[in-house]
């Protein structure tokens, strides 16, 4: 375990120095909101802040807030909101960094950080009650949980389970397992861990007292052969969840049974033009602030899908669009529900797209912001 003191001797010189220069950072204006853009890749440099103006649609300059490689996802705690957790990478070993949010000089003041033990981290989540932290890993396709004390400090590992190989999907992606997001279902008993390698969504009993994790019966819901699981996005009322496929580039609808903690598909929709090109992969969705909504991006096609959501969750879709940058990774809409806005890592920008509230159509981009590696924005 790294406790504050330990954490900032492993930080690289730079990011010390870089704290030099938060005072300097221009002061928010009324009615911004405030983000945090993470990055990863070779050129990702670590957290960024940056603040948001909902009458302009654009971006304040953005400003180190953490050097951290391999920041894929971040999360705040759900109830003090000023505390941030974030997954990096140190020594090529996946590890998950607590932080407190706090003014100038620092814009992110480490807390501690824990090893995840696996590779290639890329999500991050809390359980509604704060006190659970749980990360996954698609590099090496294991998931990791953490018990977050009152003052925000992380536990060491809790739970550690790993996947392998023994059942993977038959697409040359899926030579093995690959979780790809871990959430904590609705009604808050549950945890739900997309394997993209194996077609399935693993299905845990929680324990929010000890971050402990039990396999539920059944353990997990099948999907399609070779369509990979990535992400879920969850309706309001915990009925209905959607789940992107990657590598199908489809939406799936699943009914939530919260009572027996079970998936059941309900509907699917394409992601794709009928014309589109070989070796499109869906990336990320995002549910409008009224539910009336859902988008979806495609990366390959490089474009952003947009449905209206109807009875029962069902979903018809109303527009095709470009999504103006290269290798999507996260798309996100801002509190009053006008703009979207999507983190491309190949391309590093962050776009920010018009939107219009009572259609839901999206206008070509307004602004853009550069970040190298820029992957995940969290609103602040």
């Amino acid at each position: 375990m790294l406790d504050r003191r330990s954490f900032l001797a492993t930080l690289p010189a730079a990011a010390l120095l870089a704290r030099t220069s938060f005072s300097q950072m221009t002061p928010p204006t009324l009615g911004t909101q405030r983000a945090f853009i993470g990055s990863t890749g070779k050129e990702a440099q670590g957290i960024f802040s940056t603040y948001f103006d909902p009458k302009t649609g654009s971006f304040s300059q953005p400003e180190m807030a953490a050097k951290l490689p391999g920041n894929d996802s971040m999360t705040l705690h759900p109830e003090r909101r000023r505390r941030l957790y974030a997954t990096c990478v140190v020594d090529g070993i996946a590890n998950v960094a607590a932080f407190e949010i706090v003014d100038t000089p620092d814009l992110l003041r480490p807390i501690n950080r824990e090893t995840a033990k696996g590779m290639g981290p890329n999500f991050l989540s809390i359980d509604p009650s704060g006190r659970v932290a749980m990360e996954a890993n698609w590099g090496s396709g294991d998931i990791s949980t953490y018990t977050i004390a009152k003052d925000g400090t992380l536990s060491p590992l809790v739970e550690h389970i790993e996947y392998g190989d023994a059942h993977h999907g038959p697409a040359p992606a899926q030579p093995h397992s690959r979780c790809h997001s871990i959430l904590t279902a609705p009604g808050g008993r549950f945890v739900l861990v997309n394997d993209y390698g194996a077609d399935r969504i693993y299905i845990y009993a929680l324990d929010a007292a000890t971050a402990k994790l039990t396999p539920h019966d059944p353990p997990f819901y099948q999907a399609a052969p070779g369509s990979a699981p990535r992400h879920l996005v969850f309706y309001p009322g915990g009925k209905w969840i959607y789940c992107n496929n990657e590598l199908t580039n489809t939406v799936d609808l699943l009914a939530w049974d919260e009572k027996r903690g079970t998936l059941t598909k309900t509907g699917s929709w394409p992601t794709l033009p009928a014309d589109a090109p070989p070796k499109c992969r869906t990336a990320d969705m995002a549910l409008s602030p009224d539910h009336r909504f859902l988008y979806g991006s495609v990366r390959g096609l490089e474009s952003m899908v947009v449905w209206a959501v109807g009875k029962d969750a069902r979903l018809q879709q109303i527009q095709q669009t470009k999504v103006d940058g290269v290798e999507n990774r996260c798309i996100t809409l801002d509190a009053t529900g006008k703009w979207l806005i999507a983190a491309n890592q190949r391309s590093n920008d962050v776009t920010v797209f018009p939107r219009d509230p009572k259609t839901g159509m999206l206008s070509a981009p307004a602004s853009s912001v550069k970040i190298a590696g820029a992957c995940f924005v969290l609103w602040a």
